[in-house]
């Protein structure tokens, strides 16, 4: 007789039931569904209870889908990230570009998380204000508020950009 008593939530199992199955180590997703299912809640109370657990800026400006980020063109612009709260100029490379977000990469060996920070980044006759939505080691992902044409994106990877 376990501890749990008649209404177990883990019914006691013999050492033959044990033995039999190889146990194997479950990913972090099957374990919150795993105790989703014993609590009785469904994915869409999960989905639900992470928006509200959201800031009320990353509800206004969601994070971009990894779908998206396939528009980003390779390039090399030496270019300075001025954190506007505090007034603060790194300087660093965009590295890759899109109309509306580019990756700045810090000229230092360390990226300190810096997300949601309001910036402006200034590289060739273009300043352009955003905002950091993540950042990783390759650098910050700066979400644009001031759009660039398809025009001076094409320009910018073949002035600037990769041999592919």
């Amino acid at each position: 007789m376990s501890i749990h008593g008649d209404n177990q939530a883990y019914p006691e199992r013999t050492q033959e039931e044990r033995t039999q199955e190889p146990r194997r180590r479950m990913t972090p997703a099957e374990m919150r569904e795993e105790i989703g299912l014993r609590i009785g809640r469904g994915p869409e109370e999960e989905h639900r209870e992470a928006t509200a657990r959201q800031g009320w800026l990353a509800r206004l400006w969601p994070r971009r889908r990894n779908g998206q980020d396939g528009a980003l063109r390779p390039c090399c612009v030496v270019a300075v990230l001025i954190l506007t709260d505090r007034s603060l100029a790194l300087d660093g490379l965009v590295l890759e570009i899109a109309e509306d977000c580019l990756i700045f990469r810090q000229g230092s060996r360390y990226i300190f998380d810096r997300t949601e920070a309001e910036v402006v980044v200034r590289f060739g006759e273009h300043e352009l204000r955003g905002r950091i939505i993540e950042t990783s080691a390759k650098g910050y992902l700066v979400e644009l508020q001031d759009l660039l044409s398809p025009a001076e994106v094409r320009t910018l990877v073949q002035v600037h950009g990769l041999p592919a």
